[in-house]
């Protein structure tokens, strides 16, 4: 362990965990202007994937532009949220009658994630995607990530560089 703490501050973004090394590496970092339709159908309030009642707004578009599937169970666009629902974080604060649509950024980062326990020998590799955007003054947010194949502890020390 000595010498793997002796090596923490050569990499980047790399904090020791309670349960090993993460390092992390940007695969995708993109932000692209999408239209939105903002409307009852597509900007609501659900409890669906979240255990409480979440704003969620539809984002067709990002089954072009995510690796991941932003749906939520029972949902049939992919969204992404700007937390619990509220008198005023709600459907009405984004919906304009006068102006359906809307332009926003959505910027997608995809992540590599490997995790090393130097103490167990072992190695945990995963995706992680998370999806912002600012719709009218409101931040939303999606995040999805999965598990990779298994990596050999000798494969996971050389893709950190140790």
């Amino acid at each position: 362990m000595k010498s793997l703490l002796m090596l923490l501050p050569l990499l980047t973004q790399s904090p020791l965990m309670a349960d090993g090394l993460l390092q992390t590496r940007v695969l995708k970092d993109t932000t692209t202007m999408v239209a939105i339709d903002l409307n009852e159908t597509t900007a609501f309030c659900t409890d669906r994937g979240y255990g409480n009642i979440q704003l969620k707004v539809s984002v067709p578009d990002l089954d072009i532009l995510a690796h991941f599937d932003h749906r939520v169970v029972g949902e049939g666009q992919p969204c992404i949220t700007a937390g619990r629902c509220s008198p005023s974080n709600g459907p009405g604060a984004i919906i304009d009658p006068k102006e359906p649509m809307a332009v926003v950024p959505m910027r997608v980062v995809l992540e590599d994630l490997v995790t090393i326990d130097e103490a167990t020998a072992t190695c945990s590799h995963q995706l992680r995607e998370t999806v912002t955007s600012l719709i009218r003054g409101k931040k939303f947010s999606h995040l999805r990530s999965g598990l990779l194949e298994p990596m050999s502890y000798e494969k996971c020390l050389k893709l950190a560089g140790l």
